[in-house]
């Protein structure tokens, strides 16, 4: 006969029994090896929402916590349009009616400003896609509502098994369009001003915050490649007043096309241009769900490449490159220096300054050269450097931090079945929305400007590295393609920042471990940075070019229907594209 005990004796067991083994590190880690071998769903929610279900804590982080003059919950009904066929089932099921979407609210300038922002902070925490809404993450979002006096937006989007694969990513995306759409005002913004939003997620939620930008950009793409494909002949008609600008740049040139959600025919939404994210970051992000052990050799030439650029602006990729030098240690399983001798001089050398030095332990490849002569071992140190130079041996993070005691393998099992469901039959080598590292150029090229923080000891650091070495390497191809000049691409960069000797789920530590402090501070400085930069660009724009507004009229080639399509444009923008020639088969 099982015993339930009182709620209030679980919650104080478990603060005693968490502070037990915060001391007792090594009990802790057998016992909860042992649980994770056959961890449930019930769990892994327990107990990685402790700190938002234990009334203690709870009281205990508001405390620690800035305040704030908005805190509360907005649900946001979600946009009818058509889903994948499982959402499709599950439509039919709830009487076609789509759950709401919880919006956690947060703000520490004056109420009454709220409604005026045009920049807000679209956040997705994480949480393995199975568990940790925003009320997981307060101690972070409350920091930078009050370092950036922005508008903080975190979304609790459905969680895993419930709500598996791809919904969370639909209905972050049916999120992204609404605010779009009717500018802001479904989050109680005045629905005056277009909104610029910077997308954030960590682990779990900077896979989808990824996903959303791609499913955007695939979306313009597409619409894009279709408008080109079905455009007969465009008659622009411009007003009295600019004419004379329309004829000095308007002749024999091509005009961006930039269209525009029309707030009056919402329901012709899905045919126009969503306007990207202003900038995204990635906080620890899985963004490959392909768990293999060994790296690829595009992966491994990818890390050399970009090792020797200033994109990596941190010398833990020296430490992380290292790591994957297995002959270089002592044990070729070990991730972290370990030729230094283990006994440490006592104090009696350092006093009297013994001249003794320190005795190294041999590495693997080190004692392989112990039996050759002097001449054969520099011929094979000569040989190794140059094997390793192009080596194609080397395991991934999630392999090399196997044992990692925040995130292990067999959590990482666990949250890719429950999140991939029981009929998914996923394509890990193109399914991008799955597994955001595998995206195409074309699509890497156009991300606005990204930046990712990762601790050096995170299983998930591989993502991080190649995800930011791909859309560099995509951003320069896409330059060079167009002979140096960058109109067709995004010229907005990377960056990227490592912890030293951090792992998984910093954010979540915020109570006793500095270095997460200090990454809250890192990123509300980037959010800082994309809001500065996207206010320049605005005013920039506005100041130095004079817009133009031109209709085209298309003609559709099945039902010879009229429709009409609003571009805004500039007359330096036109001269530009004049001389690219990057819309094909548009007549004029």
């Amino acid at each position: 006969m099982s015993f339930k005990r009182p709620a209030w004796l679980r919650h104080i067991l478990s603060i005693l029994f968490s502070g037990y083994y915060l001391i007792f590190a090594d009990a802790a880690e057998d016992k909860v090896r042992k649980i994770r071998a056959t961890i449930s769903i019930e769990q892994m929610r327990v107990s990685w929402e402790k700190a938002a279900q234990n009334p203690i804590l709870r009281c205990l982080s508001r405390l620690l916590r800035p305040s704030l003059t908005i805190e509360d919950i907005i649900y946001v009904p979600r946009r009818q349009q058509q889903q994948q066929q499982q959402q499709q089932q599950q439509q039919q099921q709830n009487k076609c009616h789509l759950p709401p979407i919880e919006v956690y609210r947060l703000y520490t300038g004056n109420p009454s400003q709220l409604e005026h922002h045009d920049t807000i902070v679209l956040q997705f925490p994480g949480g393995g896609f199975v568990s940790m809404g925003p009320a997981c993450h307060l101690d972070a979002l409350s920091a930078w509502a009050r370092d950036t006096r922005l508008p903080i937006f975190s979304v609790n989007y459905k969680k895993a098994p419930e709500y598996s694969y791809p919904w969370p990513i639909e209905e972050c995306f049916d999120l992204y369009t609404s605010i779009i759409e009717s500018r802001g005002k479904v989050l109680g913004l005045s629905g005056e001003n277009d909104i610029n939003i910077i997308l954030m997620g960590d682990s779990a939620g900077g896979n989808i915050a990824a996903a959303v930008t791609l499913k955007i950009l695939h979306h313009n793409q597409q619409l894009l490649k279709e408008f080109t494909e079905t455009a007969e002949m465009f008659v622009p008609t411009v007003s009295d007043d600019e004419d004379s600008v329309l004829q000095k740049s308007t002749e024999h040139s091509i005009i961006k096309l930039t269209p525009i959600f029309d707030r009056k025919e919402q329901k012709n939404s899905t045919k126009a241009i969503i306007p990207a994210p202003t900038g995204i970051i990635l906080i620890y992000p899985a963004l490959d769900f392909e768990m293999s052990c060994w790296m690829s050799p595009a992966q491994l030439s990818l890390i050399r490449a970009e090792s020797t650029t200033s994109l990596f602006r941190s010398a833990s990729l020296k430490s992380i490159w290292e790591s994957k030098d297995h002959l270089s240690h002592a044990s070729p399983l070990s991730v972290v220096p370990d030729l230094e001798q283990d006994n440490k001089p006592s104090l009696f050398h350092h006093l009297f300054r013994s001249k003794q030095s320190k005795r190294k332990k041999p590495s693997v490849g080190e004692r392989a050269q112990q039996s050759l002569s002097m001449t054969d071992q520099y011929k094979l140190a000569l040989q190794t450097k140059e094997a390793w130079a192009t080596s194609r041996l080397a395991m991934t993070s999630r392999m090399s931090f196997f044992n990692d005691r925040v995130i292990s393998a067999d959590l990482m099992r666990a949250m890719a079945i429950l999140y991939l469901g029981p009929h998914a039959n996923p394509d890990f080598e193109n399914d991008y929305l799955l597994s955001p590292i595998q995206a195409p150029d074309e699509l890497l090229s156009q991300f606005p400007k990204t930046y990712l923080i990762c601790g050096e000891k995170d299983p998930f650091v591989d993502d991080s590295v190649l995800f930011a070495g791909r859309i560099r390497q995509a951003k320069a191809r896409c330059q060079f393609q167009q002979q140096g000049t960058s109109s067709a691409c995004n010229e907005e960069g990377v960056r990227v920042r490592f912890l030293e000797g951090i792992s998984h789920a910093f954010l979540q530590m915020m109570p006793f471990l500095p270095e997460a402090h200090h990454a809250v501070k890192i990123i509300g400085g980037w959010i800082n940075d994309i809001a500065q930069q996207q206010q320049h660009s605005q005013s920039k724009d506005s100041a130095s070019n004079k817009k133009t507004v031109i209709v085209l009229k298309m003609d559709g080639n099945s039902k010879h229907t009229q429709h009409q399509q609003t571009i805004v444009t500039n007359e330096s923008d036109m001269i530009r594209r004049r001389k690219q020639q990057l819309v094909k088969g548009l007549l004029y």
